[in-house]
């Protein structure tokens, strides 16, 4: 076993984050409790981020409620925005009507 005295959790989890430090490094290479904990702290951490990225990507329960509620809202803000545009240009072809001189006379 190397001088090195044996490194905390904390550094040994810093160093499956990258963080390599030339003592730890060392110590690993000699010492097998440290390579078994280091083992147990990687087991740790894939597990958390397995966790993690099904939360991400689990979609909520009630999505297709969600969905289908807003799809309707829009189609229904839809029909009335047309029942509004039929209603301005009924109103303007009326006043178009009512407004132009028969020509006819001419």
């Amino acid at each position: 076993m190397s001088r090195f005295r044996h490194p905390g959790k904390r550094a040994l989890r810093d160093w499956l984050n990258g963080e390599h430090d030339g003592g730890v490094d060392n110590h690993l290479a000699g010492c097998q409790r440290c390579a078994a904990t280091l083992e147990e702290l990687a087991g740790e951490t894939d597990y958390g981020i397995g966790d993690a990225l099904a939360a991400v990507y689990t979609p909520p329960d009630d999505l297709a409620e969600r969905l289908e509620r807003r799809v309707t809202e829009r189609l229904d803000s839809r029909v009335i925005l047309d029942v509004i545009t039929d209603l301005f240009g009924a109103g303007i072809e009326t006043s178009k009507l009512l407004l132009t001189e028969d020509r006819t006379d001419e």
